[in-house]
């Protein structure tokens, strides 16, 4: 599939009004909605250039999350922020993003102005290996 048995694309650490928590006005929402997707899309089309995808009919996602502070954030609220950048991805690989079965959230610490990581995995065997030690190390610490 690719490089590492998984797609990767590193984006920058996300607006908070895309949170669905975050009140405000639908235009300026839809401004941030098209911002990232557009930001996800460019960042997406990157790696494809570094990478050799394949399409596939079904997809696992593991998403990593390296905040830029310490604040504790609800994980359910940070993955729905995400969905304008998974949007943008799936417009750059050309798939249609209900092809995502299954996914992980994994907080990975604190990172000088935070980032958001999404691997998508074709192989469910090589998704549950790297799930698994994902979670064996940050807890295993």
């Amino acid at each position: 599939m690719a490089d590492k048995d998984f797609f990767r694309v590193v984006l920058p650490w996300v607006d908070w009004g895309l949170s669905p928590n975050k009140k405000m006005h639908y235009q300026e929402k839809a401004t941030l909605v098209k911002q990232h997707r557009t930001i996800a899309r460019s960042k997406a089309n990157e790696a494809i250039g570094f990478q050799n995808w394949i399409d596939a009919d079904t997809l696992f996602s593991v998403w990593i999350f390296r905040q830029p502070t310490n604040h504790k954030r609800d994980t359910g609220n940070m993955r729905a922020a995400m969905k304008s950048y998974q949007d943008g991805i799936a417009d750059a690989l050309r798939i249609d993003d209900h092809v995502i079965k299954d996914e992980h959230l994994h907080l990975d610490g604190i990172k000088d102005g935070g980032e958001v990581e999404l691997r998508l995995y074709e192989d469910v065997r090589q998704w549950l290996d790297d799930v698994t030690v994902l979670v064996t190390e940050k807890y295993d610490r």
